[in-house]
């Protein structure tokens, strides 16, 4: 069992990391919210979510989580050798693998939802016509 006096300082270095990283990344996670807002408004207006919206969403919260790690991790490394760096190599490669699993287990999530949806609501409504848009005249199959 390693000695949890070794890793104090690794967590104090860690916190200052993740503050900095954190500063870094706030603009693009804010941004990630515009694509929250997307899926949320098409699960409100049409009791369904949209597999490619809810795709988009988890591309950006991947990107930005996974450089948040990096961040981080090169942050401790920097300052780190011997036994705390090897652990800390260790404790990032995890750390992402988590996250893809989550995230992979996440795109789950449409597909369980919209059946959800279409048993409360009935079938998928279908947009709402753009009032601005010319009216398609195209016969219909």
């Amino acid at each position: 069992m390693p000695d949890a006096g070794r890793f104090s300082e690794l967590g104090e270095q860690g916190s200052r990391a993740v503050m900095e990283a954190a500063a870094v990344l706030e603009r693009e996670l804010a941004a990630g919210l515009a694509d929250a807002d997307v899926v949320t408004e098409r699960l409100t207006a049409e009791h369904r979510v949209d597999q490619e919206e809810f795709d988009q969403l988890v591309r950006r919260v991947s990107e930005n989580t996974h450089q948040l790690i990096d961040a981080v991790s090169e942050r401790v490394l920097a300052s780190t050798t011997g036994d705390v760096s090897e652990h800390t190599q260790r404790l990032t490669a995890n750390a992402h693998d988590v996250l893809d699993l989550l995230l992979r287990l996440g795109s789950l999530a449409p597909g369980l939802a919209n059946r959800g949806l279409q048993d409360a609501f009935g079938p998928q409504r279908a947009a709402p016509p753009d009032e601005d848009a010319e009216p398609d005249h195209r016969p219909q199959a």
